[in-house]
């Protein structure tokens, strides 16, 4: 597994380390573990005793939880210069969800113990801490109004939606992968797909959907996205 590894560029793009110079960052590089893993492979499995925080410094990994009857849901991707565990390296409890590679993946690990040294050391990181976790407990609480307030058609219309952006055209992930963002399973997820498509707002072509009718699709979802007027 071959990467252009840059870890000091990863941290000094993710929201804890932005405002540190560059001797700064030194140090933490330094404080850090460097760790490469394969497609398919999992970085931590959810409930596991967590080491401390990862950063995606290249490839690309999803958060997901899995129910009792092995239903997945996935929480967020996460790509180079963004973090995974971020609570439970604050804390010290149990991992809350799994983190697997979709693709080959360079992550930095930085001990739970190196990283509150480093926060008491340098108040900025303590500081852009609060703010970045704001932050995503707000993207939480949308995921979790979408689960709890819309059909799987809505969640559907509205994935698709922030899949394609601006574009006209959104690529699609595998069907499992699809359900388990959208909240279902693969064959409901593929018959609201279809059902989608009978309706004319997309066109199906393999693996990706051409948006036809994206006012419809806003109406389904009940929001308004990137690219529309």
């Amino acid at each position: 597994m071959k990467h252009e590894v840059d870890p000091a560029t990863a941290l000094a793009r993710h929201p804890f380390f932005a405002a540190l110079d560059a001797d700064v960052l030194d140090v933490v590089v330094r404080r850090a573990v460097l760790r490469l893993y394969e497609k398919g492979a999992f970085i931590y499995v959810e409930g596991e005793s967590s080491p401390g925080l990862y950063i995606v410094v290249s490839g690309t990994v999803r958060l997901f939880r899995t129910s009792e009857d092995g239903r997945e849901q996935d929480l967020f991707h996460t790509s180079a210069s963004e973090s995974l565990n971020d609570a439970s390296a604050f804390d010290g409890k149990p991992t809350i969800a799994s983190a697997q590679a979709i693709e080959p993946s360079v992550i930095l690990l930085i001990s739970a113990e190196a990283l509150a040294t480093l926060m008491r050391d340098y108040h900025q990181i303590g500081a852009a801490v609060v703010r970045a976790m704001a932050g995503r407990l707000r993207d939480l609480a949308r995921l979790a109004g979408d689960l709890s307030l819309r059909r799987v058609i809505s969640r559907m219309a509205g994935t698709l939606l922030r899949l394609a952006g601006p574009r006209a055209v959104a690529d699609l992930p595998t069907r499992n992968e699809l359900a388990a963002m959208v909240g279902t399973v693969r064959e409901v997820a593929t018959r609201t797909l279809r059902q989608l498509e009978d309706a004319g707002a997309i066109r199906l072509e393999g693996r990706s959907a051409s948006i036809l009718d994206r006012a419809e699709l806003e109406r389904l979802s009940g929001d308004r996205w990137p690219g529309t007027s």
